[in-house]
């Protein structure tokens, strides 16, 4: 019994030879679309990250209170470390962090600007604010924060010095109220 004839074993060998060819073009499309045309060595289109101190951030950005009330956010911080905090009610992370920040403000709030920011309609909001008997300033965007702010997940927190410098970022859950970040706070208001 004749298990391959002629026709069989070139088909094999073409098609091993083909199969890498095809998935190697596919691959290389596939990045092209999904990372555009720039030069992974050279790191075309590739921004730095943001360094400690070192990255301006633009707080011309206005968001809404829970009344309604327009607040551009560098008036808001106005000399002021901001601590900013975006986040949502439906979100774990976001939750789970919130009495630490409510702790942080109770501690820093005179000498610091706190804003938490969500894209949630004020009403969610402020219930969830009330049932908690949290008094942080929470904001409603609604529009696209500053390219340096923007960040696609949260919650996601900075701390940006008066003159704009981001300080800390941080993405995800923290305990805000530890006592690393107190004294990191303590030492960027002088009261080291």
């Amino acid at each position: 019994m004749k298990v391959l004839n002629k026709s069989s074993v070139l088909g094999f060998i073409l098609g091993f030879i083909a199969f890498p060819i095809i998935f190697s073009g596919g691959a290389y499309l596939y990045y092209k679309i999904a990372f555009g045309d720039s030069d992974a060595s050279g790191g075309g289109g590739l921004e730095p990250p943001a360094l400690p101190g070192e990255h301006v951030a633009s707080l011309d950005w206005t968001v809404k209170s829970l009344d309604g009330t327009v607040v551009n956010l560098g008036e808001h911080a106005r000399d002021k470390t901001l601590f900013l905090n975006f986040w949502a009610t439906w979100c774990g992370p976001c939750v789970a962090e919130m009495a630490s920040i409510e702790k942080l403000h109770s501690q820093f709030g005179g000498e610091m600007a706190f804003v938490c920011v969500s894209n949630e309609q004020a009403e969610t909001l402020k219930k969830f604010m009330d049932d908690r008997k949290f008094s942080l300033p929470v904001f409603v965007a609604d529009a696209e924060p500053p390219r340096e702010l923007n960040e696609s997940a949260i919650p996601a927190t900075f701390i940006i010095s008066p003159q704009g410098k981001i300080l800390l970022k941080h993405m995800g859950g923290a305990d805000w109220a530890h006592e690393s970040v107190v004294a990191f706070l303590r030492e960027q208001l002088g009261r080291g």
